[in-house]
């Protein structure tokens, strides 16, 4: 059995919310606010300012406080939810200094006096959530957002028990629970502290046949820091709500004052408080060095710091038995099943004997690997990746061969690989190698200077990727620290092996490896079959001249994998690109590449279902008549085809119903979310560890649950590469940050990586069987073409979301990619 982190959420814990109906009146307001905000913005679709009130709101009250459009149905008015009535003199006079400021200093006194008419309702949160429908919950829109604020209130009320220590959880603005009073700490070399504190969050979400809505929560380690660069949000203990020591979660905005950068409580939260004749929020650009008990911020994004990330599985197990003390709360348990995985990857690099056969099967006769390198050292690296192949000489500019049908060749161009504004368009004159002639797959590895978690400025590797996709060749990167010779001490050069198989993967080599991995009983593969990745993702831009007009854009990858029996003939691997059908892996890679990464969307419905008519016909030029299998990520995906949400199962819209044999294509939905898939924890079969309160690996099988009326959906549990490679990996299963052991204090400064888990949830089931289709999109997860490891999504999938994340415009708020 799997037991998980996620629970049903009883009745009984639902609770009640304070809603404010808004009038027409008011929303006429919000109207010219937001008009305002958008021409300053010059973005159509900048947000109207219902966040931000709600922020000036929380931050005079100290409570949650939300403002949702059709908070039941999208023909209602919008709703300002919060916990508890607002006292409408405060109410009033918060909303008007706030408006005030909205619109630069008018104070034409609107909404105020209108928002402090409105008598609230209290709500109970019950009375939304419907569950007449056997074996089926459906609730408000709401709902979904603010009941995650009772479950904390509730979840807050007893200290958290881990192991032999107890930690008291304080409530956030937001709805997370803080260990405030109980943060993480790592004494560093020089004396100082670095600090750390847990945070608990919740998602509400439904599960295919589960009478009622489900917790998902997620445990995180924040990270803080002592300056304000990069920082987006800060907790601020204000002691705004007496008895309850509710923390005031804030947004941060940077802003040019007398030409001096400063940091600020976005939203005019800080005005609005001292408008009120409340104390001041402590703020000053040193207040988190001057008052660490008061203000504690983090970074917005990935930064280098003292202490790691992750809580481990354990922090999981301790809390989700913390959260069964409540009354009729169970952890949501998933039972084992016959179906089960490679245990461990097999070699995941093309040997020589196979990589002519797979290059012949990619529709090439010759491979050639051209390294466009800036160091002497990272040729040498190279090399001796390749050797296995042959062993190559360390001359520039000279063919070498690796094996009867392909070959190999180094230049030395550091000019036109560094970062900056340099042009790239005479990449053929100092590496000529790279034009291909007819019948040749040519493949690019590149030297970039590059450090984790660093951002780089005018980064060569985007246009790089989009010079070499123009010519038709795939390229994969070796990253260099910046000021390094290129050389790396590591024992086994992962950066280099890593760029090597991951350029394989990108030209569309495959070898035995796929079929003996879906060979496994019980429900091997015994037929040809065609396995289609369907990704689908919103990005927002912003207005520029490319013609997107800010609007967000529809990205679409599609990658179809020809799985053969046969384990000695390597499969086929094509990916769709409009106007050309069904092509060669590398060819629409590059095609994509090349090219604008979306579609702006006009009008979203319109844009679905364009969506779903242009994935229709790709299923219907796949180029043979064997069953078709689509897999489909659930995050986006669920709403362009109905059939695929929980709601709506197998009884709406799926891929391939505009198609005549419609029935016999089988549709999988594959979620990979952390906050809508239930993380495993701990695992009760098999063989189990000496230490009874340490959790249990994922097993290599798949495990079921079976809803309340018999709709089964399947998890597949992943321990991380690092968790499975030593005790130093495994340190977040023997301890929580909590109590680690002296002895090992220093390993505050590593990842302690938790369990997840990717979801199968079979929407048609086709020609196949449902546990037939689990088995083979399951298993492909446990065998990459490029790692070593499981990866979330099976292997067309995966291909798909990468050709997606490796395109030159990925979430760049400007699409530069026309």
């Amino acid at each position: 059995m799997m037991i998980t982190s996620a629970f049903r959420i009883p009745r009984s814990l639902l609770g009640e919310v304070c809603a404010y109906p808004l009038t027409p009146e008011l929303m006429a307001a919000f109207d010219q606010i937001s008009d305002r905000w958008r021409r300053q913005a010059n973005n159509e679709h900048a947000s109207a300012p219902y966040k931000s009130l709600a922020t000036a709101l929380s931050a005079v009250t100290g409570r949650p406080v939300i403002i949702l459009p059709g908070a039941r149905t999208y023909s209602e008015p919008h709703w300002l939810i919060t916990t508890v009535p607002i006292d409408p003199a405060t109410l009033r006079r918060a909303t008007r200094v706030w408006e005030r400021l909205a619109r630069d200093g008018q104070d034409t006194n609107i909404m105020g006096p209108l928002l402090s008419l409105i008598t609230p309702q209290m709500l109970r949160v019950a009375d939304d959530v419907d569950q007449t429908v056997p074996s089926r919950v459906t609730a408000s829109n709401w709902v979904y957002r603010v009941l995650r604020w009772n479950l904390a209130q509730a979840l807050t009320r007893t200290p958290v028990q881990f192991d032999e220590r107890g930690v008291r959880f304080r409530l956030d603005s937001d709805g997370s629970m803080v260990a405030w009073d109980d943060p993480i700490t790592l004494t560093l070399r020089g004396g100082e502290q670095s600090r750390g504190i847990i945070k608990i969050s919740f998602d509400v979400k439904t599960l295919p046949g589960v009478s009622d809505l489900v917790c998902i929560p997620t445990i995180s380690f924040t990270r803080l820091v002592n300056d304000f660069r990069k920082v987006k949000s800060a907790w601020i203990d204000h002691g705004r709500v007496p008895g309850e020591s509710v923390l005031l979660r804030l947004p941060i905005v940077t802003k040019k004052i007398d030409g001096e950068w400063a940091h600020l409580c976005r939203d005019f939260s800080g005005p609005v408080v001292e408008a009120c004749g409340l104390s001041p929020i402590p703020w000053g650009e040193d207040v988190l060095t001057e008052h660490p008990d008061l203000v504690r911020a983090w970074r917005g994004v990935n930064w280098g710091h003292p202490l790691g990330v992750g809580v481990g599985p354990r922090t999981y197990l301790r809390f989700i038995e913390h959260a069964a003390t409540l009354p009729d709360v169970e952890p949501l348990t998933y039972n084992h099943t016959a179906i089960k995985v490679l245990k461990t990857a097999k070699k995941t690099t093309i040997n020589a004997d196979a990589l002519d056969s797979a290059v012949r099967a990619a529709g090439y006769e010759r491979l050639r690997v051209v390294h466009l390198s800036a160091f002497s050292a990272t040729r040498e690296r190279v090399r001796h990746a390749l050797h296995d192949y042959r062993a190559l000489p360390s001359e520039v500019g000279l063919v070498h061969r690796l094996t009867g049908a392909s070959d190999f060749v180094a230049y030395n161009v550091p000019e036109l690989l560094r970062h900056g504004q340099v042009d790239r368009s005479e990449l053929l004159n100092p590496a000529p190698l790279l034009k291909a002639e007819p019948g040749t797959l040519v493949l690019a590895l590149v030297d970039t200077a590059h450090e984790s978690g660093k951002k780089v400025d005018d980064d060569a590797k985007l246009p790089i990727r989009r010079a070499l996709a123009k010519m038709d060749i795939p390229s994969q990167f070796i990253a260099v620290p910046p000021g390094s010779d290129g050389t790396s001490a590591k024992e086994v050069d992962y950066p280099v092996v890593t760029a090597v198989r991951d350029l394989l993967r990108a030209g569309g080599l495959t070898d035995r490896r796929l079929a003996e991995a879906i060979s496994l009983q019980p429900h091997p593969l015994e037929r040809d079959m065609w396995l289609v990745g369907v990704h689908v993702r919103i990005q927002n831009t912003i207005k520029n001249g490319n013609g997107s007009n800010g609007r967000p854009l529809l990205v679409t990858t599609m990658v179809a994998v020809h799985a053969r029996h046969d384990h000695d003939t390597p499969w086929d691997l094509r990916l769709y690109v409009t106007g050309q059908g069904w092509v060669q892996h590398a060819t629409g890679l590059t095609a994509f590449h090349a090219g604008p990464i979306g579609s702006p969307i006009e009008n979203r419905q319109q844009s679905f279902a364009k969506l779903r008519g242009f994935v229709d016909n790709a299923l219907g030029e796949l180029p043979s008549g064997d069953p078709v299998v689509v897999i489909t990520d659930a995050d986006e995906t669920r709403r362009v085809w109905t059939g695929l949400s929980d709601g709506k199962l197998r009884q709406g819209v799926l891929p391939g119903d505009g198609l005549a044999h419609r029935d016999d294509i089988t549709v999988v939905r594959v979620g990979t979310g952390d906050d809508a898939v239930p993380r495993p924890v701990t695992f009760t079969d098999g063989k189990q560890s000496a230490d009874p309160e340490k959790p249990t690996s994922p097993r290599n099988r798949i495990y079921e649950l079976c809803g309340d009326d018999g709709t089964r959906s399947w998890v597949l549990g992943h321990a991380s590469r690092l968790f499975n490679e030593g005790s130093k990996g495994r340190v977040g299963a023997d301890f929580t940050r909590f109590n680690l052991s002296a002895k090992r204090g220093r390993e505050q400064g590593n990842d302690w990586h938790a369990f997840t888990g990717t979801e199968f949830i079979v929407a048609r089931p086709g020609l196949l069987g449902e546990e037939e289709a689990v088995a083979v999109t399951a298993r492909l997860c446990a065998q990459p073409l490029s790692w070593d490891a499981q990866t979330r999504r099976p292997v067309p999938l995966h291909l798909a979301n990468i050709a997606d994340e490796d395109h030159p415009g990925y979430r760049k708020e400007i699409d530069e990619s026309c």
